[in-house]
Formats: C-alpha cells, structure tokens, sequence
C-alpha cells in the first residue's frame, strides 16, 4: 500500500503564476513503489469552487503535477488572498487507497485576470 507525499516549492504564489509540484508513493518501509491507480484535483478552499476534476496521473514512483496560471488564477477578484489545494489520491477504490494534500496562497494581483 503506497503512501502519497506531496512536495511543493512555495506555499505562496501571485495570480497567474505557474509552478509544479511532485508527488510521491512510498510503501511502509519508504521504499519508492507504483500504485496501481493515483489521481488529482484542485480545489479553491477559499470560494469552495473545484479548479480542475479528478484527473489520472500514470502509475510511478513520482508524478509531476503542473500548476498551470490558468489554475492558479483569483475565482474572486474582490478578495486579496485566495488558498488553494491539491490532493493526489492512489490505488483508487482498493482498501489500499491514500490520500495526500498540499496548500497554498494565491495573491491577488491587480490588473492580472
């Protein structure tokens, strides 16, 4: 059963900016294994509104997840913060199923939309 780790290089970032994140599957001796499914979406915490659906990553140890600007755009220009997340999920459905989740800021820029 794969645990999911999620690294994110800044937990701040300015409206239309794009950055990646990395998640990886460790089994119980942190050993690098492939679940057999893994999946994300993004959310917006702050509006409650889903940025991007579950979408399917391929089977490895690690996945790449791009940040697109688009994603990371403010859904309410009236506010100056917005906090997003991501959660990757792997072996969808089995009992082995896990679950990782990684946040951040997103600033509001004027003039950006």
């Amino acid at each position: 059963m794969p645990d999911v780790f999620i690294s994110s290089p800044n937990p701040r970032t300015k409206e239309g900016s794009s950055f990646a994140v990395t998640a990886y599957f460790r089994n119980s001796s942190n050993a690098a294994t492939a679940p057999t499914t893994s999946r994300y979406r993004i959310d917006c915490l702050t509006t409650g509104k889903e940025i991007t659906d579950w979408t399917s990553l391929t089977p490895a140890v690690s996945n790449s997840i791009s940040i697109t600007a688009t994603e990371n755009k403010i859904q309410d220009h009236h506010r100056t913060t917005e906090t997003k997340q991501i959660i990757v999920e792997s072996d969808t459905g089995l009992d082995a199923q896990t679950r990782a989740v990684s946040i951040w800021k997103t600033e509001n820029m004027v003039g950006v939309s």
